[in-house]
C-alpha cells in the first residue's frame, strides 16, 4: 500500500478530528492515510488490526436515471398514457 493512499478505518472510540474539529463517533468510517492511521491506532481510536477499506467510488446517479420520466420538462409535452 502506498503511504499516501487514503483508506477508511472503523472508529472504535469517539474522538475530535483535529483537522475539522468534528466529533467522530464509534462505528463510523474515518478516511486516513497510513501515517494518520498509525497515530489513530496509537491513540486507541481505531483497532490495531484494522487494515482499512478502499474508499467507495461515487457514481453519477443521473446516468442511470436518464431514461426515466422526471417532473417538470416541457409543459406542452403529450403526457397521455400510451397503450
Amino acid at each position: 500500500m502506498a503511504k499516501s493512499e487514503t483508506l477508511n478505518y472503523t472508529v472504535i472510540s469517539a474522538f475530535n478530528d483535529k483537522e475539522t474539529d468534528t466529533l467522530i463517533e464509534p462505528g463510523s468510517l474515518y478516511p486516513a492515510d497510513q501515517k494518520r492511521a498509525s497515530v489513530l491506532r496509537a491513540a486507541g481510536v481505531i483497532s490495531e488490526d484494522d487494515e482499512g477499506q478502499a474508499l467507495s467510488k461515487q457514481t453519477k446517479s443521473t446516468d442511470s436515471d436518464k431514461d426515466k420520466d422526471a417532473p417538470g420538462g416541457d409543459p406542452d409535452a403529450d403526457d397521455t398514457p400510451k397503450s
